[in-house]
């Protein structure tokens, strides 16, 4: 693996050597400090590893047949090295991550799985979660493409789950959960397949729910199922956001600490990253996996332009006119 071209960071500066601090006075390196990246190391820190992305592709077959999730070396240790590569003193650093964990591809109603994983890198994404409803192919075939391809972006195996009581992500599982059981037995086949269960969009708009006969939210029961986590952002402009709020009300309500995820939710592969959750740590997916687990995750939202809402109720009219011809059993 051939290291990128270094570009000089903001807190890189030119200095002349000839010029000291008592001829010109302190230089603006001086002032801003040693530079941040140190450049033998950086090439050091690549050579490591180099090995890492060559054996991507043969680590992903040892881990893709299991019954329990497991991490690969690429998703756990070359993709945060990446970010830390050349650091000086990153035995210090502690990494900001970025996840969007809730997406539809093909597999379901969703984006291509190429747009998906595209949009996920422009995004700048550090992982994402196919979520894809009542099936789990589709994130099996991302994860397995990242690994090929190198991409930068990390995809974890996950599924929304259609409960008789409301939509749940299972994060980490390999296989599916069965649909149509209820809130707490679904978490419990989450947890058993070694997986983290979240409560999606847990108040939706009621007026969608009646129109499909069916419950999208888990309401109330955040407070009473084992949840690993809430999304408190399901991204969405204007008026649906109340239904974010009475999330993170219900949140204050069970006064146990408790992830807060933030999601995008899409089927168009362009809102990719409107949501997000925001995780520490310098294991990549093991770290995003930990913060879930302890409740140190956060979500937030991004801005969106008029274009994107636009797009964003087409595609809802488009969705809520599709069930109706096929009965989908569901909208997002």
């Amino acid at each position: 693996m051939t290291p990128p071209d270094l570009k000089p960071s903001r807190s890189t500066v030119s200095v002349d050597a000839d010029a000291t601090s008592d001829e010109a006075g302190p230089t603006k390196q001086n002032l801003r400090g040693p530079d941040p990246v140190d450049l033998e190391r950086y090439v050091e820190d690549f050579a490591k590893l180099a090995p890492l992305e060559e054996s991507a592709v043969d680590d992903y077959e040892k881990v893709c047949n299991l019954d329990v999730w497991k991490p690969t070396p690429y998703e756990e240790q070359f993709l945060p090295g990446l970010r830390l590569a050349g650091l000086s003193g990153r035995e210090h650093v502690t990494l900001q991550n970025t996840a969007d964990l809730h997406m539809h591809t093909e597999y379901s109603d969703g984006d291509t799985i190429d747009r998906v994983l595209t949009a996920a890198e422009e995004a700048h994404l550090d992982v994402i979660a196919i979520t894809d409803h009542d099936e789990i192919e589709g994130a099996h075939v991302a994860r397995r493409l990242v690994h090929e391809r190198r991409l930068k972006v990390a995809v974890i195996p996950a599924i929304e789950v259609s409960s008789s009581e409301g939509h749940i992500g299972g994060l980490f599982v390999m296989k599916k959960i069965p649909a149509n059981l209820s809130a707490q037995e679904t978490v419990d086949r989450i947890h058993a397949a070694g997986g983290l269960a979240v409560a999606h969009h847990p108040f939706a708009p009621p007026f969608i729910e009646r129109m499909l006969g069916l419950r999208l939210g888990c309401g109330e029961l955040v407070q009473t199922v084992n949840f690993d986590a809430i999304e408190g952002t399901n991204a969405v402009p204007g008026y649906g956001r109340r239904f974010n709020i009475e999330a993170h009300e219900a949140l204050k309500r069970r006064r146990v600490r408790i992830g807060i995820t933030g999601s995008s939710d899409a089927h168009d592969a362009r809102l990719i990253g409107k949501g997000r959750t925001y995780f520490a740590g310098n294991s990549g997916v093991t770290s995003l996996f930990s913060g879930l687990q302890h409740g140190f995750v956060e979500g937030a939202e991004g801005y969106w332009s008029f274009g994107e809402k636009f797009a964003y109720r087409i595609g809802l009219l488009r969705a809520i006119a599709a069930n109706f011809l096929i009965r989908r059993g569901s909208v997002n």
